[in-house]
């Protein structure tokens, strides 16, 4: 018994050596990886330690990045063949501001909104969100006291405000309308343009041309419907005395010609949700038809508004309809849905698979440890969907995920539910559409979705000596016909869209009136009607 035990004792004591040695090379390998801040204070950076920031951050995405190919499909630009284009913009960068602003171009160029750099203005935010298990490897960079510091510095230098002519325009039925005056003054009166007069050109370019040589300063959605660019609200920028001559056509049919000015916003990414609850509800018709608008999925809102959505379903349980809508929703936590909305409504439990794709870079692999995802040797990836041309050229391996939803406290809704989506909703949200195409849960109704809602949250890196933190998505999630969701996004079930006609009463209702249903929703109509004439 005695030699049992020692042997026993041995073995536990060289059990846990193995552990710690394991551990300590796990340790090293992600400090190896992830933590490349130099331990210096940010003064003017010279060329050549902007030009190792650069360096560094492109092999990072050249090894890494998911949708080089995407990218190329999709706006015609080849962003790995631009590096030495880019070195030379960044050499010629006078100091930090026009470094940061020359990096934050070039990202731009990639066209996905999930892949940035994190501003000063959300730094704290992203330490907050990123505390916890699972987390370790992205509280690893964003806490690494060498960026905090550098980050500290980039908030007094970086301006607080922007340039831009003083009207906002919003893309409806493929043209751009304005909107709204920006700022305080009515320049739509000052400057004599009509309210809902149509853009045509900017400085004597065609707006559509306009807009996609613009793509270094703007992230651009595609409009699947008329196969182009466009952005959704379309903010012109200027520089300093700079005068922009814009061309409209008015609702009367006049072209007219205006030379305008800019005027100074603030220049702001916070994030500030100020609100007791971001969801809405409403019954739209009595015993019949419910409804539950959903703004954001922000995690800081999934347990504040858990009960308040539950005693809302409860409530309307025998209804034989419910719109859910989701439109302008651009994510958060999929715990939203995944706790609050969907676990009530069903029976039985609900499940999507799906695969997502890694490049096999170094420097994801300790982001993948940190979530405890296993992959697969993209060769073992089943042949039959319709995959993207690059998956196995450039792919090394592959998840294979489930997410499966159980009822938990069901009311017993047994009704139809149609999901009210459109380019606005994007990450979480476009998950919880895909979810909702995939398993029929819902009907989908109105425009295609934002796209790049399958996979993990984004990498972050941190760039040598500039500190700044760089987002981007680490796997390629594929709907379940295996196209890159960033790439088709998901597509409604009835494709819907605003008409011109009702986008003007719209406006004009919802500027005097606070209701969550505007009676010009022509996407909401649609579902209305559709419902009334079975």
């Amino acid at each position: 018994m005695v030699i049992k035990k020692v042997k026993l004792s041995l073995f536990i004591l060289g059990a846990l050596f193995l552990v710690l040695l394991i551990g300590i090379s796990f340790h090293h390998h992600i400090q190896d990886v992830l933590l490349k801040a130099h331990n210096k204070d940010l003064s003017e950076l010279s060329i050549d330690e902007k030009l190792e920031d650069f360096d560094y951050l492109y092999n990072v995405l050249k090894d890494n990045y998911p949708y080089l190919e995407v990218s190329k499909r999709k706006t015609g630009f080849d962003w790995l063949e631009k590096r030495e284009e880019f070195k030379g913009t960044i050499a010629k960068t006078k100091n930090n501001v026009e470094f940061y602003f020359a990096i934050d171009e070039i990202l731009h160029l990639l066209q996905n909104a999930h892949t940035n750099i994190i501003g000063p203005d959300r730094y704290d935010m992203y330490r907050e969100f990123y505390k916890g298990s699972g987390n370790y490897s992205w509280n690893r960079v964003i806490n690494n006291k060498n960026v905090e510091a550098k980050y500290k510095k980039w908030t007094m230098i970086l301006p607080k405000s922007k340039r831009i002519i003083p009207i906002d325009f919003k893309y409806v039925e493929g043209k751009y309308i304005i909107y709204s005056n920006l700022g305080d003054k009515d320049f739509l009166k000052q400057y004599d343009i009509p309210r809902f007069s149509t853009l045509i050109s900017i400085d004597g370019i065609k707006v559509d041309e306009y807009i996609k040589n613009n793509m270094n300063k703007m992230y651009l959605t595609y409009d699947f419907k008329r196969n182009k660019l466009k952005t959704n609200n379309l903010f012109i920028t200027c520089n300093d005395n700079e005068r922009k001559e814009l061309r409209f056509k008015t609702l009367d049919g006049k072209i007219i010609k205006k030379k305008l000015t800019g005027i100074q916003v603030e220049n702001t990414n916070k994030y500030n949700i100020n609100t007791d609850k971001v969801y809405e509800t409403k019954i739209i018709q009595k015993d019949k038809i419910a409804y539950l608008k959903v703004w954001s999925f922000s995690y800081e809102y999934v347990e504040k508004d858990k009960e308040g959505i539950y005693s809302f379903l409860k409530s309307i349980k025998d209804y034989p309809y419910l719109i859910i809508d989701i439109r302008g929703n651009g994510g958060g936590s999929e715990g939203y849905y995944m706790e609050n909305i969907v676990p009530a409504l069903i029976e039985k439990p609900l499940s999507i698979q799906f695969y997502c794709l890694y490049r096999g870079g170094n420097y994801i692999k300790p982001f993948l440890k940190s979530r405890k995802i296993r992959t697969k040797p993209i060769e073992k990836l089943p042949d039959e969907l319709n995959y993207p041309e690059e998956t196995k050229r450039l792919f090394k391996s592959f998840l294979d995920s489930k997410d499966e939803i159980r009822p938990k406290n069901p009311v017993g809704f047994k009704g139809k539910i149609f999901l009210l989506v459109d380019d606005y909703v994007y990450s979480s949200a476009e998950a919880f559409a895909a979810f909702c195409k995939a398993t029929k849960f819902a009907t989908l109704v109105g425009t295609t979705t934002g796209g790049d809602g399958i996979g993990m949250d984004p990498a972050i890196v941190s760039l040598p000596n500039s500190g700044l933190l760089i987002r981007f998505p680490l796997e390629m999630g594929l709907n379940p016909d295996g196209t890159p969701n960033e790439e088709y996004h998901t597509q409604p079930d009835i494709y819907v869209e605003q008409r011109f006609d009702d986008f003007i009463e719209y406006v004009k209702y919802k500027e005097n009136h606070f209701d969550v249903i505007n009676p010009y929703d022509t996407v909401l109509n649609y579902v209305i009607k559709m419902i009334n004439d079975q």
